[in-house]
Formats: C-alpha cells, sequence, structure tokens
C-alpha cells in the first residue's frame, strides 16, 4: 500500500526499501517506523512510502494479501538495517544540536565546548567509514537552516582532509571543531543580514567580515580550548596569498589547521544551496578552485579534496550537467574531472576535457 508521507505512522511497516536521491539506503524493507525515522524521512523529502502492516492500538493490523506464515524475522527491525540511524541520522540530529546551541550564543549564552564535542566528535569517528558520504552531505542542505548545515559540514570536510593529510586522531578531533566553531561568531551579526535573499549592501557584507573576530573573542577566554583552534577560527577567511580577511595575514604566519578548515569552508559554501542561488556539483566547484582560487590555498590540501572528490575510475556512472547519464571510459590523471565518457543512451563517445561546457553532476 502506498500512502503519503504524512499518513504515516509509528508502527508501519515498509514494505519496500526508501532511497535517497543518492540512491543511499535510508530505510530497508520490514523497517518498522518510529518517530525519528519519520522526522527524518521528512528532512530526507521522501513524498511516499509503501507499507506493509500497521500497528494499531497495540495490536497488530494485517493488510489484506499478508500472509501470517510469512518468516516472522520481515516484521521486527533487522539489527543495523536502518541506514537512516547512522552516518545521516547522526548528521541530520548533529545540525538542529548545533541550530539549538547558535540560538542560544545568540542570546548571550556562553559557549559550553562539551556540548560542541558531544555534538560533532561521534560523527567525525564515523567518517573513515563513510568518507563518500562526506561530500553528499549538501544534497541534504536546507536553505532556511543553511548555516547549521554549513558549519557541521565544514567540520566534517575538515575532518577527512585532516585525516587524509595523516593527523592523528586527537588533532583531527581538533580541525573538526574548528571547523564547526568558524562561524560561531556569526551569532553576533545583525539576524537580518544572515537571513537576507538578496545581495548584501556594502556595509552589511563589512558587518558580515567581522564574524572570525567574533568567534575568536568568544572563544578566547575558553581554557579548554587548544590555541591552534582558537587561530584557525580567526584565520579561516585568510589566504596564503595574503588576499584574505580580517588581517590579510599570509601563508607563514597561517596556523596548519586555518589552511585545512579555510578550503573546508569554501568547498562547502559553494556547493550548497544558498539563499540567492542552488546548489552546485562538487565537480564543477572543484575545479573552480583549481582554477579560479589559484594561489590562495594549500596545494597539498587541495591534492587530497581532488582525491576525496575524483574517486571513480574506468565503468563508474555518472550524471552529466545536460542532465544525461554516462560512463567513464578513460581516466586523465590530468584532469581528473574531466574524463572520457560515453553516453548510455546513445553510446557516443565525448571527452569532457574538450567539452568545457558540460561537466559532471554527480557519481550514480
Amino acid at each position: 500500500m502506498k500512502i503519503h508521507i504524512s499518513q504515516l505512522e509509528e508502527g508501519c511497516i515498509l514494505s519496500k526499501p526508501i532511497l535517497s536521491a543518492t540512491n543511499k539506503p535510508l530505510a530497508y524493507k520490514n523497517t518498522i517506523i518510529t518517530k525519528h525515522i519519520k522526522e527524518a524521512l521528512i528532512a530526507f523529502l521522501v513524498k511516499e512510502v509503501e507499507v506493509e502492516n500497521i500497528l494499531e492500538n497495540g495490536q497488530e493490523f494485517k493488510l489484506a494479501g499478508h500472509s501470517n506464515e510469512q518468516d516472522e524475522t520481515e516484521d521486527k527491525v533487522v539489527e543495523d538495517s536502518v541506514i537512516i540511524k547512522s552516518f545521516y541520522h547522526q548528521y541530520l540530529e548533529a545540525v538542529q544540536a548545533y541550530k539549538q546551541l547558535f540560538i542560544s550564543w545568540q542570546s548571550g549564552v556562553q559557549i559550553d565546548i562539551n556540548k560542541v564535542r558531544q555534538l560533532i566528535l561521534p560523527l567525525v569517528s564515523e567518517i573513515e567509514s563513510n568518507d563518500e558520504e562526506v561530500f553528499k552531505l549538501y544534497h541534504y542542505c536546507k536553505q532556511e537552516d543553511y548555516m547549521y548545515h554549513h558549519s557541521v559540514s565544514v567540520a566534517l570536510v575538515s575532518a577527512f582532509l585532516a585525516q587524509k593529510l595523516g593527523y592523528q586522531k586527537g588533532e583531527i578531533n581538533q580541525i573538526a571543531l574548528t571547523g564547526l566553531l568558524c562561524d560561531c561568531g556569526m551569532s553576533k551579526v545583525n539576524p537580518a543580514i544572515l537571513t537576507k535573499k538578496v545581495t548584501l549592501t556594502e556595509s552589511e557584507y563589512k558587518d558580515i567580515k567581522q564574524h572570525p573576530a567574533h568567534s575568536y573573542n568568544l572563544l578566547k577566554n575558553i581554557m579548554s580550548i587548544k590555541d591552534g583552534v582558537k587561530l584557525g577560527v580567526l584565520q579561516h577567511h585568510e589566504r596564503i596569498d595574503g588576499s584574505g580577511y580580517p588581517l590579510s595575514v599570509k601563508a607563514e604566519k597561517l596556523h596548519p589547521y586555518s589552511k585545512i578548515v579555510a578550503l573546508a569552508d569554501i568547498y562547502q559554501a559553494m556547493v550548497a544551496v544558498r539563499p540567492y542561488r542552488s546548489k552546485q556539483s562538487p565537480f564543477k566547484v572543484l575545479e573552480q578552485i583549481m582554477e579560479d582560487e589559484f594561489g590562495k590555498f594549500d596545494l597539498t590540501i587541495i591534492n587530497e579534496l581532488k582525491k576525496g572528490i575524483t574517486r571513480f575510475s574506468t565503468g563508474t556512472k555518472v550524471k552529466l550537467s545536460d542532465g544525461l547519464d554516462a560512463e567513464i571510459i578513460f581516466m586523465d590523471d590530468n584532469n581528473p574531472t574531466r574524463p572520457m565518457v560515453k553516453y548510455l543512451y546513445s553510446q557516443e563517445i565525448i571527452s569532457l576535457k574538450d567539452r568545457r561546457e558540460l561537466f559532471i553532476e554527480e557519481i550514480i
């Protein structure tokens, strides 16, 4: 029975699996719906689901055609089968938890670093087994909650990069904290500016550019926060060529944490949906960073970002920016975002290196 998500009640049992926009299983067949699972499905913009059994007033109600002789194991939740309760669900919960903390900071509450750690560190510990999913989180960013999604995503991308750069667990955690807290100073910016859906005025943009200093000031007297985190927060909009803000410092004066978070921050800002534009492909954004932002970021860190995004090989199925599906048939190491591909519908072979108007939208 297919029903609208609004009709889904606790106790309903799924008769078919539910897939995300990237074909990631959100919940398997035979999952019993709980309040938290329904909330997560709504967050993932699921419109309809197919259900088999409904529990009414504590008694199981069998839909017509359902046999009592079916495996009893189908009528219970399979251990670890609900993907939505793992990395994706933790991510969504972290976004909402960060939102509550941010709102409290806006009202003058001091930052509780223990709550911040409890929010992000469990997710960081999951990155090694979910590293491919880190670059898909932008799919689930909502315009109205952009800032909260952004901070959690920057923390996770920063942790991923730190991991690939060879940092040990303790420092990876510190870099993740830097990513999460780099925009905490936005809580001291006029809320009307933060929610504005049109281009900022010069005065408003000037106010926004003060947020790294606000972030640093919120953290500077918290003794349990390491100096590297505080410096990373202050410097996350600085650039190695000195073109950043608020102090225009150059490479030799930048803390290593800030170099990592700076790249994670701009990458995540460019891929995610914003009040004034739609989301962008990670592959297109990577090209823009490598071309338009050349000389502003550490090349070693950019290379790790590139490896993380372009982990595909011959035979990988992709969706192109023209909306059509294709298969990668040859990888060009010098142009990892622009391999040779074959359209699935026509078998036409094209080289994306020679077709600059096209780019890879998604891996499918």
